[in-house]
């Protein structure tokens, strides 16, 4: 089995290439988090307007 020719790689080219393989696991993981739910108001009582207290003392 016959070798294959390595070629040098530029010190650029390593860092570019590792900061590809950087942001693609920065981005894997931010998509495999489940999303944290997004919060509730909270509830609000039974609104009393001014007709609902006429009607009341009728």
């Amino acid at each position: 089995m016959e070798k294959s020719e390595r070629r040098p790689v530029t010190l650029a080219a390593s860092l570019a290439g590792l900061r590809l393989i950087g942001a693609g696991a920065v981005l894997g993981l931010a998509l495999a988090v489940p999303a944290s739910p997004a919060l509730a108001d909270p509830p609000r009582p039974p609104a009393t307007t001014q007709d609902a207290v006429d009607l009341d003392e009728s």
